[in-house]
């Protein structure tokens, strides 16, 4: 059993969020506007939680409009 933090833009919280409540292994301990405290009930917490990043990764961050400076200017 280990504890992760999970870190999102206010916009996301929701589908974040869903994506967790999917998995059975995953309790949810708290939730703020830009993070949500977990505990992964499994042995290998941290394969489960790396595949949880990568849905996440997919499904949410890569769906963010990239606006800025381009830092290598």
């Amino acid at each position: 059993m280990e504890n992760y933090r999970i870190y999102f833009e206010e916009s996301e919280r929701n589908e974040v969020v869903g994506i967790l409540r999917k998995y059975n292994d995953v309790i949810i301990d708290n939730i703020d506007d830009t993070s949500v405290g977990i505990t992964i009930e499994r042995d290998d917490s941290g394969a489960l939680y790396a595949n949880i990043l990568d849905e996440i990764d997919r499904f949410v961050y890569s769906a963010r409009t990239h606006t800025g400076h381009n830092v290598n200017t």
